[in-house]
């Protein structure tokens, strides 16, 4: 991420949403509620206009500041994230891994039943990746490509601090983030009105394209992106991104 950001130039900024590392819980929120910590932010740094991407579980964010900050972001991508989950028209489970279709039908259902698989998977990534294994347990069935880049990341510096600090610091922002994902998001995405891109992958199981097709059809001029493989984003995915993001922006 580091990299690809010092290669395009740009100033970086990414903010840990509630419940996630030392930032403080927020029970309940919503998608849209996040845009007030980005105002904030962005004010303190003295950003009067801005881009704005999101991967996976972010994308939904991202499109709230699109959808709710139109007078100030510039751009936005949507990375490999879901449609709303009450999407008209969207199977929003088909083409999932069980494995993540176990997790976000026990999101809808509230807290109390989804908190116990959300603790038992962040003990099971941290004791797999301390042995050198995968912090995603088979049963979310990735493809070849996902499990590679996922296996070229245990690598990388710091990658064993980063996963503990996720899943012993990060679990109520865990499980905020995928509750509030399977509510209304409390956003009109046909009324956005910056440019937005939307980008996926053929192969991804976390985030099936019939999520990025169903927002592709209701976002307003929404622009297509399709990434070489799965849900896992590399060097060239990110440049890509990020070439995107600055190449009208004018902040």
């Amino acid at each position: 991420m580091l990299r690809v950001a010092e290669r395009h130039d740009v100033d970086l900024l990414v903010l840990e949403r509630p419940g996630y590392g030392t930032s403080s819980r927020w029970p309940g929120r919503l998608i849209a509620d996040v845009v007030g910590d980005v105002v904030l932010v962005a004010d303190s740094c003295g950003w009067d206009s801005f881009a704005v991407w999101g991967g996976s579980g972010g994308g939904p964010h991202a499109l709230a500041c699109a959808a709710l900050l139109s007078e100030r972001v510039e751009r936005c991508a949507s990375v490999v994230g879901p449609a709303p989950f009450e999407a008209e028209g969207l199977d929003w489970f088909e083409g999932m891994s069980p494995g993540n279709v176990e997790e976000l039908t026990l999101a809808a259902k509230g807290e109390k039943a989804y908190r116990p698989l959300v603790e038992r998977l962040a003990r099971e990534a941290v004791e797999a990746v301390r042995e050198g294994g995968l912090p995603l347990s088979d049963d979310y069935e990735l493809p070849a490509s996902d499990v590679a880049a996922l296996r070229e990341r245990l690598a990388d510096p710091g990658y064993l601090e980063r996963t503990i600090a996720a899943n012993v610091h990060g679990v109520d922002g865990w499980i905020d983030d995928c509750i509030a994902m399977t509510s209304p998001w409390g956003i009109d995405l046909a009324r956005v009105t910056v440019p937005v891109s939307i980008w996926y992958g053929p192969a991804d199981v976390l985030c099936p394209p019939a999520h990025a097709e169903w927002l592709l059809a209701h976002i307003p001029g929404a622009e297509r992106h399709q990434l070489p493989s799965g849900h896992i984003l590399g060097d060239n995915e990110l440049d890509a991104i990020y070439q995107w993001l600055v190449s009208h922006a004018g902040g």
